[in-house]
């Protein structure tokens, strides 16, 4: 059975029920979906800015509220931790200069040793990550 973590950007289309994703996980619900801890970190922190930058009370009440909602979708999706063998994983990958982002290059870390595929629409920059598998259900909905 192949497992996919879906990346931060993939969740987030998700969570605006963006038709594509949520039939590409209709589909794949019996395989082994999950979201990477580092998904869950980017998720909060993202959360955190806008309520940050809120500046009127109903700004603030609107992004709580969505906060909210976020963290309760966050509760039905299993996460995969950032494993001691992931860590030296991503330490490996930064060294190589792969001009990724360092949260991507976790989530590839993650998804290396895990055996899992990376549900992306940043396939551009996940391709770059030697070891990687990708998929993505954003453009393409027949896609696995």
């Amino acid at each position: 059975m192949t497992r996919y973590l879906l990346d931060t950007d993939t969740f987030s289309h998700y969570l605006r029920s963006k038709p594509n994703v949520l039939h590409a996980v209709a589909r794949h619900v019996t395989e082994g979906l999950a979201i990477t801890v580092v998904t869950r970190e980017e998720q909060w922190f993202g959360w955190a800015a806008v309520i940050a930058k809120a500046r009127h009370p109903e700004q603030v009440a609107a992004a709580y509220d969505r906060l909210s909602d976020t963290l309760n979708e966050l509760r039905d999706w299993p996460v995969v931790g950032f494993s001691t063998a992931a860590v030296h994983r991503y330490a490996a990958l930064k060294k190589q200069k792969l001009n990724v982002g360092a949260n991507d290059l976790k989530i590839a870390a993650i998804a290396i040793e895990s055996g899992a595929v990376v549900v992306t629409h940043n396939v551009r920059d996940f391709r770059r990550i030697p070891g990687v598998t990708t998929s993505e259900w954003f453009e393409a909905p027949n896609e696995s």
